[in-house]
């Protein structure tokens, strides 16, 4: 008899015929934060120096704080967020040597990845590699035509991690996204250049040019191609450096 009420009881369950709910996914959200707070500094709502307030950023942005704190500690861990024990939160301000020294990271990082795709990608595989990173480069002009500096960016991030990813050595592609140094691309570019419809082309075009030497797929000339499309920026860098220097001045 208690068997039987125990099974009446079950089937009276008001979620017994109903399919399990799925679990909110709470990385979705904090990703969504993050997202937020780093496209409020690349257009320049939020600048450097500018101190920030978890309450104020969870209340603008309709969160809780949890998902703000992880956004903010994910940030400082790539050098974009300075949080300064009793005194605040900060907009990490313009470090000339440090961004250097991230595009030397980048350099090493990107080359060896370039020379493992070369040596494990066919012909055939590396054409439709770089079919593939012209259809970005076209995204590019397009953000370049809706002067949209945000998805400049993030093709751009697009662009070196798909260059990262061609390596297919799985370690590889996990020290470029743990080490951050992917961020150095949106870092550098709301810095160094202002988000006009020129600079936003010219910045597609400086792709197209690695692009076609990457297509003639000579080890040499192709690491040689890369070196210069990172590194180019540290000129700027210390243009940009030495301008607020003497604005400090």
């Amino acid at each position: 008899m208690n068997l039987g009420k125990t099974e009446r009881s079950e089937s009276n369950s008001p979620l017994s015929n109903i399919r399990p709910l799925e679990k909110i996914d709470r990385s979705s959200l904090r990703d969504q934060v993050l997202t937020s707070i780093r496209n409020a500094i690349i257009t320049g709502k939020l600048k450097a120096s500018d101190k920030i307030s978890e309450v104020e950023l969870s209340e603008q942005l309709g969160v809780s704080r949890t998902p703000v704190r992880e956004a903010i500690r994910t940030l400082e861990l790539h050098g974009f967020i300075e949080v300064h024990p009793k005194n605040g939160t900060y907009i990490a301000s313009f470090d000339s040597e440090e961004l250097q020294d991230g595009l030397h990271v980048r350099v090493a990082l990107e080359e060896l990845a370039l020379k493992q795709a070369l040596e494990r990608m066919n012909s055939r595989d590396w054409q439709r590699h770089c079919d593939h990173l012209e259809r970005l480069i076209q995204s590019m002009f397009a953000a370049a035509d809706e002067l949209d500096p945000v998805s400049d960016i993030e093709l751009d991030m697009e662009f070196h991690t798909l260059m990262m990813d061609a390596a297919q050595n799985r370690i590889l592609s996990r020290s470029w996204k743990l080490s951050g140094a992917s961020n150095f691309i949106w870092s550098l570019e709301h810095v160094l250049y202002p988000h006009t419809k020129n600079e936003l082309s010219e910045h597609a075009n400086r792709h197209v040019s690695l692009l076609e030497v990457l297509r003639g797929r000579n080890l040499e000339a192709c690491l040689d191609a890369l070196r210069h499309h990172i590194l180019r920026k540290i000129n700027d860098i210390q243009i940009v450096g030495t301008e607020q220097d003497f604005q400090n001045a």
